[in-house]
């Protein structure tokens, strides 16, 4: 599968179907870093600049959704000499992640479901361009912090049309003040598939940087 209008179609509607998900990038996984290098996807280098700035010494390094290892090959790209694990729902992806030499390890894993990852043992977290497959925002990121150690950072990504309907910023704000993290910039809309088909070039995208208590 290449990233034809169909597939625009089927990114704008995004839906939270795991084998859906999972089939979709499966199919995908050959030929998704050229469509994206095509459509001047930004937020893999984006939260690769997060990383670098707000913890630049980082020992590990948690891509959630890491898919074909975009995040991964930015943050090595920077220098970052950290261990990199990535976990994607997509088997096909993961190997194409593996061919990068980016990742010291990837794993296949249901991200709606809570992450097989020891509380505290990750000094940063990034998570860019998954959050429209997460339809319960606050679980997902409660389970991000879990697996942060305190002062680590959490940089995530969400699309505009989903910010507010999924009421980003009362999450944000809620595990603020449950003392889960600190949240450090919420920006955005910014570009984030600019030269995509259809309606997904004039889709934005927040970025939210938070650093865990």
């Amino acid at each position: 599968m290449s990233a034809d209008e169909t597939t625009s179609d089927w990114l704008l509607e995004g839906t939270t179907d795991p084998d859906e998900v999972a089939g979709r990038y499966d199919a995908w996984a050959e030929s998704y870093d050229d469509d994206l290098v095509s459509w001047s996807y930004q937020a893999p280098g984006v939260a690769a600049e997060a990383v670098i700035a707000h913890q630049p010494e980082a020992r590990t390094v948690l891509d959630v959704g890491c898919g074909t290892g975009l995040v991964g090959k930015a943050l090595r790209a920077r220098g970052c000499a950290a261990r990199i694990v990535g976990l994607d729902i997509s088997q096909a992806s993961l190997r194409v992640a593996h061919q990068t030499g980016a990742y010291d390890a990837l794993d296949r894993a249901d991200l709606q479901q809570p992450l097989g990852v020891e509380d505290d043992s990750m000094d940063a977290l990034v998570c860019a361009g998954v959050m429209t497959y997460l339809p319960d925002v606050e679980a997902v990121w409660r389970e991000f912090a879990r697996v942060v150690r305190p002062g680590g950072i959490i940089v995530v990504t969400q699309r505009e049309d989903l910010w507010e309907p999924r009421r980003c910023q009362e999450v944000v704000d809620r595990l603020a003040t449950d003392d889960v993290w600190t949240a450090l910039d919420v920006s955005g809309p910014a570009p984030y598939l600019p030269h995509a088909d259809g309606g997904l070039a004039s889709l934005g995208c927040y970025y939210l940087l938070a650093r865990v208590r």
